[in-house]
């Protein structure tokens, strides 16, 4: 026998009767779920739109074709702190313990990352408050949430509730503890990153996501590459040796494996150029080869996968490092990129401060890179030119101490890797080396240093594992 709505939501989920009247929850009849709360999404006063759930189980429904923002988010007019949750009940309880100003996601969070756009949207009326509180699920997806909302309002005090023990989510702690205790939660909530740094016990250290690396999901490829979302690569390689080919390669593979948004700043390639490349690898065919239909199919998936950047020059501040962030930013935080490739470092408008030596500079410019990788929780991967090198009559790999002006390049990465391309001209082939001249962390990982022989396909743009055919001559 079905629960009756109003004793589920009064008894078991021990929500007051006034705050549930006030808010229009209510229940329902609902064609598919049977018995079921409604949960009316209002603007200015008027519901738009409603979410339903059943009263056993949680099988969800929602009304079809309107997008919803956040729930309550009437509250955001008003004055005082602004206090996030991950669901509609969640946010009647803290709204019960005496934060009127609560809001909840529509649809809850995931660890992707991928429900930002209400948050977005309000990103200038949660501004207007005087901090904003996120009251999460202390689970994986949950605890992604803080740094995320933090990103968004980069600039804004964030807080983070922390619940006790026994306790996944707000609701958790009005049920088993009482409004006092969510209460005293909220209060207590902790700045996620106070200015300049802070001091932890072992215990009581911010919520932080999983540590993420993403892979190629192929081997060679996954015993001598991988990109650790927060942390910051380095590629390198002769001119011509195919380094920006490879990573857009790469790149591409591991945002179909991983399920992830790319983006690119291609400086030296044309925007036109780097879909046709994409096209190429998803389809097998140049992009002006694909009919109408093959296009629109095509089109939809790099779009779902891949951002690209396209400077502009007019009234624009330079392509510099402050641009650099901004755009970092953007692609980071707005569309959720979770691996960015800057191809050349060469081709941004470098300027050290007057009397700043340019190896300084790199050092410094490389730390701020590493930083924003952690910061907006992404990977920057690094293409950077060598210097010229004596070639003893062939060309030799480099690695990033032949990064010209600064052995940073190889110190300040987790990983390093290049692209080189080699002949042996007695057996009368050649090759494509892939060489990682640096691992940080190679438990993580999962390799050390090492290199890989791969063939390039130029039709495909596509690379596999070399197979030398000598042995078969005579």
């Amino acid at each position: 026998m079905t629960m009756d709505v109003q004793t589920w939501l009064q008894s078991v989920r021990k929500l007051d009767g006034a705050v549930l009247a006030d808010m229009g929850v209510k229940a329902i009849s609902h064609p598919q779920l049977g018995e079921s709360v409604a949960f009316p999404y209002r603007r200015n006063g008027e519901p738009y739109a409603g979410k339903f759930r059943s009263v056993e189980g949680k099988d969800w429904r929602s009304t079809q074709g309107v997008p919803r923002g956040l729930f309550n988010e009437d509250a955001l007019k008003d004055e005082g702190p602004i206090v996030i949750t991950e669901g509609e009940i969640d946010c009647l309880s803290v709204m019960q313990s005496g934060y009127l100003r609560a809001v909840s996601l529509p649809d809850g969070w995931t660890e992707d990352g991928g429900k930002r756009d209400c948050l977005l949207a309000e990103e200038a009326r949660l501004r207007k408050s005087p901090f904003v509180i996120v009251a999460g699920d202390n689970d994986a997806a949950g605890r992604s949430l803080p740094k995320t909302v933090a990103n968004i309002l980069a600039g804004h005090e964030v807080k983070y509730a922390v619940w006790p023990d026994d306790c996944k989510d707000a609701n958790d702690v009005l049920v088993k503890h009482g409004e006092g205790e969510l209460s005293r939660c909220l209060v207590e909530a902790k700045t996620v990153d106070p200015e300049g740094g802070f001091i932890t016990g072992i215990s009581d250290m911010p919520p932080l996501p999983p540590r993420r690396v993403l892979r190629v999901g192929m081997t060679p490829y996954d015993f001598c590459l991988a990109f650790e979302v927060g942390a910051m690569s380095v590629g390198t390689g002769t001119p011509g040796s195919g380094k920006s080919t490879f990573t857009t390669f790469a790149a591409f593979h591991i945002a179909k494996h991983e399920n992830i948004q790319v983006g690119f700043l291609s400086f030296e390639t044309h925007p036109h150029r780097t879909r046709d490349h994409l096209a190429r690898l998803q389809t097998g065919k140049p992009w002006d080869a694909l009919s109408e239909p093959q296009r629109v199919e095509c089109g939809a998936f790099l779009d779902r996968h891949f951002r690209i950047v396209h400077r502009t020059y007019d009234d624009t501040p330079g392509h510099n490092l402050g641009w650099l962030q901004s755009m970092i930013y953007t692609l980071a935080v707005r569309d959720n990129c979770k691996l960015i490739i800057v191809d050349p470092w060469n081709e941004l408008e470098h300027m050290p401060e007057p009397g700043e030596s340019v190896t300084n500079y790199i050092n410094f410019a490389l730390q701020q890179i590493r930083t924003w990788a952690e910061k907006y929780d992404t990977h920057i991967c690094v293409i950077a030119h060598p210097r010229k090198m004596m070639t003893d009559g062939k060309p030799r790999s480099p690695t990033g101490y032949d990064i010209a002006d600064s052995a940073a390049f190889a110190n300040k990465p987790s990983l390093g890797f290049t692209v080189h391309q080699e002949v042996d001209e007695d057996a009368g082939e050649q090759w494509v080396r892939l060489s990682t001249w640096k691992v940080r962390d190679t438990q993580l990982y999962g390799f050390e240093k090492g290199y890989a022989r791969l063939s390039f396909d130029s039709d495909r743009m596509n690379y596999r594992k070399f197979e030398s055919a000598a042995r078969y001559k005579t």
